[in-house]
């Protein structure tokens, strides 16, 4: 799960925490989950640095699930934050950097999922792709621009990335859209 210090990324973790499961919880400021490290033992979470902005955080995430836990079942693309403001607003470098991570760093974690889903994983195990984007990504919303653009580029680029997989690999991609929620 990308971006579990905070909202839907966080409740995730403890939820399939507290249903008995495994989860590599990755977050910019692992300090932040703790407080999950001290209640549940070593063998059912692993907690790592990753920004979704640096490529090699990605490829080592992936490294350290394969060591700790030898496969991996899903993964949850949720790392992400909103600009508000219109269009013109906005500093293009603000907006470049909320595309960088929102769709970027989804892109890029979704690349090694699927490398690993195929290639570590058992033949035809396969695995599932949780891509959280969200219902403005498709019927826009004011102030929003570059979130709405961010999360609409993720629809789309998921789509085809789901036509493109061949079904031998069993890996199945999801798309999540939520509507508005305070995190």
């Amino acid at each position: 799960v990308t971006g579990t210090s905070t909202g839907f990324g966080r409740q995730l973790a403890e939820l399939v925490l507290q249903k008995g499961e495994k989860v590599v919880a990755t977050a910019r400021r692992p300090s932040v989950l703790d407080d999950l490290v001290s209640k549940y033992p070593s063998n059912r979470l692993l907690v790592l640095k990753v920004d979704v902005n640096v490529p090699q955080d990605i490829i080592d995430a992936f490294a350290a699930t394969k060591d700790k836990f030898g496969r991996l079942d899903v993964v949850l693309n949720n790392a992400a934050y909103v600009v508000m403001g219109e269009l013109e607003a906005v500093p293009e470098e603000e907006a470049r950097k909320l595309f960088d991570t929102n769709f970027w760093g989804a892109i890029c974690v979704s690349r090694e999922a699927v490398k690993f889903f195929r290639e570590v994983n058992a033949p035809g195990v396969g695995g599932r792709l949780l891509q959280n984007s969200s219902i403005a990504g498709i019927i826009g919303r004011e102030g929003m621009t570059y979130y709405v653009a961010s999360k609409h580029a993720l629809e789309g680029a998921s789509k085809c990335l789901a036509a493109e997989l061949d079904p031998a690999w069993n890996i199945k991609v999801t798309i999540i859209e939520p509507g508005s929620f305070h995190t």
